[in-house]
């Protein structure tokens, strides 16, 4: 499965390279391919730079986030306020999406009918995952693979990164 991780400057790096790190610990089911809207050299907030491919929604499947793409993809995966770009396709229309910080004028003028639920580190609610901060993306993306293969996989992939893991059933 391709997990296309879509970077635009000044990205969190731990939002992307967190569940990055989750995905690489099971190379035989995933490919991480890293993309952008134009391609290119695109740099992190901490001030990493990575190369991307161009986005040609056509070619995305699997996992990814944007309109047609997360149309496409068998998952969709929000770290943060991700949740709020695509709020604003109408594909979360009343999806429950994992509460964040941010301004609450704007979710309440961008996000109507979507039910964001406090106090949860991540949720999965169809083929959508969020998670509410940078660290829960690692709880969610362990929680995507035991749900896709196996909690097995997901137990044997925190335990390789050193990550103590809940889980979240």
């Amino acid at each position: 499965m391709v997990v296309n991780v879509f970077l635009f400057d000044d990205f969190e790096v731990m939002d992307a390279f967190g569940p990055v790190q989750v995905f690489g610990c099971t190379p035989e089911h995933f490919y991480i391919r890293f993309i952008s809207m134009r391609g290119g050299l695109i740099n992190g907030k901490q001030g990493m730079k990575v190369w991307t491919e161009p986005l040609n929604p056509l070619e995305i499947e699997d996992i990814f986030l944007l309109k047609q793409a997360v149309e496409e993809s068998s998952f969709c995966m929000m770290v943060q306020n991700a949740s709020a770009m695509l709020a604003r396709t109408g594909l979360l229309f009343h999806r429950q999406v994992a509460d964040y910080a941010y301004d609450e004028n704007w979710k309440r003028m961008f996000t109507v009918g979507i039910n964001y639920v406090d106090g949860e580190n991540w949720i999965a609610d169809g083929k959508y995952y969020s998670s509410s901060t940078t660290m829960a993306a690692i709880d969610m993306t362990l929680g995507l693979l035991g749900d896709m293969l196996d909690i097995d996989i997901a137990e044997k992939a925190a335990e390789e990164i050193g990550y103590s893991w809940e889980g979240n059933f």
